[in-house]
């Protein structure tokens, strides 16, 4: 019997994704038929959009992988967000749940992963970066508990954006590293290499499609080291 695997998808405009549809192959403008992705308030086609996230090159490995399953990936993000308003009871947290109770019926709402780019909006300033680790601890933990997922494995994404308006972005970096260091299944997505468009803050196309598929490599080695998968 097939089973049946929830992804949530969430952060800011780097989870939102500002890479052209226009340079991503034929092969990833369809969506496998095995996965159905939510988005915005409706179910959607993969890379139909004018822009898209790391959810396509995620969800083509995926669906690859686990042919015989079935799959849905839930995106919620919005651009320019820090993590304080990913708090229980703020809006974007409110919004998240609403949109992933919307699509995901009672009996099926067990997430098999979270997926996370966030932090370039708390690079802004000192205070917000030092307290990003306490911050995102909480909030993954508030996450888990709301989900009744508590070993769900959170995989985030590492910020490096570039420009004056991000001077604080080697200390979020080591804030991730540090939540890393001390959350229990929280992994940390290398930046390196990731290619970006004009504004040296935004993955480009070549860029998120990695993103994606680094997100999916991740999950697939959790799988293995936690034995759900061989």
């Amino acid at each position: 019997m097939a089973a049946e695997y929830i992804y949530l998808m969430a952060g800011q405009s780097n989870m939102m994704g500002l890479a052209s549809t226009q340079h991503l192959s034929a092969a990833y403008k369809t969506t496998p038929p095995n996965l159905k992705f939510f988005y915005k308030g409706s179910r959607r086609s993969l890379g139909q959009d004018v822009h898209f996230g790391p959810e396509v090159s995620f969800a083509h490995r995926i669906a690859r992988e686990f042919p015989n399953d079935q799959h849905t990936i839930i995106k919620f993000a919005a651009t320019g967000s820090h993590i304080r308003q990913w708090f229980p009871g703020e809006p974007f947290y409110e919004g998240m749940l609403r949109q992933f109770r919307l699509f995901v019926p009672p009996e099926k709402r067990t997430v098999a992963a979270i997926f996370w780019m966030q932090g370039e909006g708390d690079a802004f300033n000192r205070e917000r970066a030092s307290s990003y680790a306490e911050n995102l601890t909480r909030f993954i933990a508030s996450l888990r508990t709301e989900l009744n997922v508590p070993d769900a494995p959170f995989i985030m994404g590492e910020i490096n954006p570039v420009g004056r308006d991000f001077p604080e972005v080697p200390l979020v970096q080591q804030q991730q590293r540090l939540v890393n260091n001390t959350v229990p299944n929280t992994y940390l997505i290398p930046e390196r290499g990731i290619k970006k468009i004009y504004d040296n803050i935004h993955f480009n196309a070549d860029g998120m499609v990695e993103m994606g598929k680094r997100y999916a490599q991740q999950y697939l080695d959790w799988l293995q080291q936690t034995g759900r998968y061989d």
